[in-house]
């Protein structure tokens, strides 16, 4: 009898499948892929990490390049605003001189005309029964004279500390803004560049390249856009550019007279009799304020009879570098006065005092100090003015379109930084293992670097339909150095550029 045997279905299964071939290999395959997959996953979170690291990085460069580019053309722009200013104040303090002499010279006229009216009343007082009139009118005269004599005892030596101290502030201004044009605004332009990259892309750097094209455009900005002038002593010397320049800068303080340094002309009217001031302080070269002041009495004669044209009073007053017995001067450009480029008109001199009372204006011209009071002739000078100093202004043609693209200089800033301080997996810690390790990507690049290019614009742009800003005469206002109005924008780096960049770049790949 035979003992029956049962066999487990587990082992019945694993004896069906034994003669079966590649049973043994099916075994974990899909382990096996799950790995792989994981792998996978693995190898595109790492490189999908590093891609936006190193974009992150790349923007981050780039936003400090175009910050950098607009921080150096806001400097430059405030250099130029600067020296606009410095110009600006130099024009206010040449019509503050210009007035210290107008007043003196309208006080000689004054005093003299009261000396000529008290000594005439004095005559018309022996005339019966009218001469009482005449003698209080003497008396009021009297009156006037001693107080314009005391007034011009004491405003004298005032006028003359006035006058030198202006002019000293002059000087300073014109200092001032050669320094910062020629030289500060080149050297901040080249730090804040530097300081703008590090400050907003911590390891970065403008690069090699970039510091070279950015010094050069710094040197260029003002050979390109500027041309400095040498004012010269006197309009027949000096370079034909030197006196066009001066001849500029004399026009606009000409033209930014105060009412009673340009014309102090006045008229009263009483029938054939006729009373007529006339006065006008005017620049004589570069290096002069000139003040004339006249009262004549004009009477209207029948035909076949001349006018009678009687000399009341007279007055003059200068401010000079120095007291050289000159002549007073009388006219200047061969008696016609100056032309206004802005008016385009010519002014005659002195507030035309030439063609108003002849002999007053001789009289002037050879006593304008009141000698008949005691005044000499040296006193109606101011010395110590050295007169309009050398300046800058913008080159006639530049900077005359806010949208052109030639508009005003163009600074750029070229940044670079390595490319392991995008923070990838090859330079930090707890991806893929420490870094370096085999999980770690390699970061490719030309020089091991990432780069940023990035240009910024000065430009002049007053605004001439809106109010604070506009001109009263609504016109619209080209670049120049005596108007504030230059600012900055980001702009395309210009093409040159741009090339030379990209060779640069291409030859270190």
């Amino acid at each position: 009898m035979h003992a029956c045997i049962r066999i487990g279905p587990a082992r019945a299964m694993r004896k069906r499948n034994a003669g079966r071939p590649g049973s043994r290999r099916m075994a974990g395959q899909a382990m096996v892929l799950g790995l792989v997959t994981i792998l996978v996953l693995c190898v595109g979170v790492i490189l999908l990490f590093d891609s936006g690291q190193t974009l992150n990085r790349k923007v981050q460069l780039t936003n400090a390049a175009d910050a950098a580019a607009y921080s150096v053309a806001v400097q430059q722009a405030r250099a130029w605003n600067f020296a606009a200013y410095m110009n600006r104040g130099r024009v206010a303090n040449e019509i503050a001189v210009a007035q210290v002499v107008s007043l003196y010279s309208w006080m000689n006229m004054m005093h003299m005309t009261s000396i000529t009216m008290r000594t005439t009343m004095d005559v018309l007082s022996a005339i019966p029964y009218v001469g009482v009139v005449f003698k209080i009118l003497g008396t009021v005269f009297k009156a006037i004279e001693t107080g314009a004599k005391v007034a011009r005892k004491a405003y004298q030596p005032l006028g003359k500390v006035m006058v030198q101290a202006l002019d000293a502030l002059n000087g300073a201004f014109a200092a001032a803004a050669t320094a910062v044009i020629e030289a500060i605004s080149r050297v901040d332009g080249f730090r804040i560049a530097g300081d703008v990259v590090v400050a907003n892309a911590p390891g970065a750097q403008v690069a090699t390249l970039g510091k070279g094209i950015l010094a050069g455009q710094l040197l260029k900005a003002e050979s390109d856009y500027l041309d400095s002038f040498r004012i010269p002593r006197n309009a027949g010397s000096g370079s034909t550019a030197n006196r066009n320049g001066a001849n500029r800068y004399r026009n606009v303080v000409m033209q930014s007279r105060d009412e009673f340094s340009s014309d102090r002309g006045e008229e009263v009217n009483l029938g054939i009799i006729r009373f007529t001031a006339a006065g006008g302080t005017d620049m004589v070269e570069y290096n002069r304020w000139a003040a004339m002041d006249t009262m004549g009495l004009h009477v209207g004669l029948p035909f076949p009879l001349d006018d009678v044209d009687l000399p009341l009073g007279w007055g003059g007053a200068q401010a000079v570098e120095r007291y050289q017995n000159q002549r007073f001067l009388q006219g200047f450009d061969s008696g016609r006065g100056w032309y206004s480029d802005y008016d385009r008109r010519r002014y005659r001199p002195y507030g035309n005092t030439l063609r108003t009372n002849r002999i007053a204006t001789n009289l002037a011209s050879s006593d304008p100090n009141v000698t008949a009071n005691g005044g000499r002739a040296r006193d109606a000078y101011f010395t110590g003015y050295n007169g309009l100093r050398n300046y800058h202004d913008v080159k006639r043609g530049k900077a005359a379109d806010p949208n052109a693209t030639d508009a005003g200089p163009v600074f750029t800033v070229y940044a670079d930084t390595a490319l392991s301080t995008a923070r990838t997996s090859s330079t930090i810690d707890g991806i893929g293992g420490p870094a370096g390790s085999p999980m770690a990507m390699q970061d490719r690049a030309p020089r091991g670097r990432m780069a940023a290019l990035a240009s910024a614009q000065v430009y002049f742009n007053r605004p001439f339909a809106y109010n604070p800003f506009k001109r009263k005469d609504g016109r619209l206002e080209t670049g120049n150095l005596f108007s504030p109005y230059w600012q900055a924008r980001l702009v395309d780096t210009p093409e040159a550029i741009r090339r030379s960049v990209q060779a640069f770049e291409l030859a270190g790949t």
